[in-house]
């Protein structure tokens, strides 16, 4: 996602504590198919990352701060995230 101002949102699903075809499962039950993904058979991003369910999203934005929370992303989050500054 691109904005007028030149700002880059990239939106990567990480499937998890599953194995592969119960993942591409759940990619494709939910309509998740349009984004890349990046399985964690393992757990050990989730572990990383403080994800112990799911839905969550995590946001790193390109200074390194980092934001997080359950279910969809707030518009608020996204717009404050393309938004220079």
């Amino acid at each position: 996602m691109k904005t007028q101002h030149g700002s880059n949102l990239v939106l990567i699903g990480i499937p998890g504590r599953a194995d592969i075809s119960d993942m591409r499962s759940f990619v494709s039950t939910h309509g998740l198919g349009h984004m890349p993904h990046l399985p964690d058979e393992d757990g050990e991003l989730w572990r990383t990352y403080g994800v112990s369910y799911q839905p969550r999203w995590l946001l790193i934005r390109s200074d390194g701060t980092e934001e997080s929370g359950g279910g969809a992303i707030p518009a608020s989050v996204v717009t404050d995230a393309l938004t220079p500054g």
